[in-house]
């Protein structure tokens, strides 16, 4: 060969010189660490959309919560002169709505465990927001992990590529998982 160096040496020279411009861009010190970095992200990602999850519901709960204790609120006034009323049936046809409202909001309440006494819709309020908060933060981060982790592919694929170990395309390793699906 007219070559001092044997295909595998340049195979790990050049893997070697490609790391070592990898690990200024990236702090990536060889496809394994690439591979852990991709792992790691992926992991901090589905966390992250998990915990989004978990406080979405947690919001759409406080929120009905919240628009209950709004109704309650509003509507107990009506209840309370409902009860001083010296003609309880004429009060109850003209206030019906906002004693029904009132009684609906009342149970739902006390289904949940809320504290009719101690109720503060404020207080409820901004502990949405702070839900709201912590959601956006979540949903930062977990985008962010996404775009990390579409970059470090990207760059095993690159890596992958120049070194001539390119893997089989997905497309074309559909049918043959479809064949064996039917076997």
């Amino acid at each position: 060969s007219t070559y001092p160096f044997s295909s595998s040496a340049f195979i790990c020279a050049s893997d070697n010189a490609l790391m070592s411009t990898g690990r200024a861009d990236n702090e990536v010190g060889s496809l394994s660490d690439l591979k852990h970095q991709i792992t790691v992200k992926t992991e901090a990602g589905k966390s992250a959309k998990q915990s989004v999850v978990k406080l979405e519901h947690r919001m759409k709960d406080l929120a009905e919560i919240i628009k209950y204790a709004k109704q309650y609120k509003t509507n107990r006034s009506y209840h309370i002169a409902y009860k001083k009323s010296k003609n309880p049936d004429a009060y109850f046809r003209r206030y019906e709505s906002q004693l029904i409202l009132y009684g609906g909001a009342r149970r739902v309440l006390e289904q949940t465990g809320i504290n009719l006494k101690g109720l503060n819709v404020d207080k409820l309020k901004a502990e949405y927001q702070e839900l709201m908060k912590q959601k956006n933060e979540l949903t930062s981060t977990y985008k962010d992990c996404e775009k990390e982790v579409r970059e470090l592919k990207r760059k095993q694929e690159n890596l992958n590529q120049y070194l001539g170990r390119t893997q089989p395309n997905p497309a074309q390793e559909q049918p043959e998982k479809n064949k064996n699906k039917s076997l």
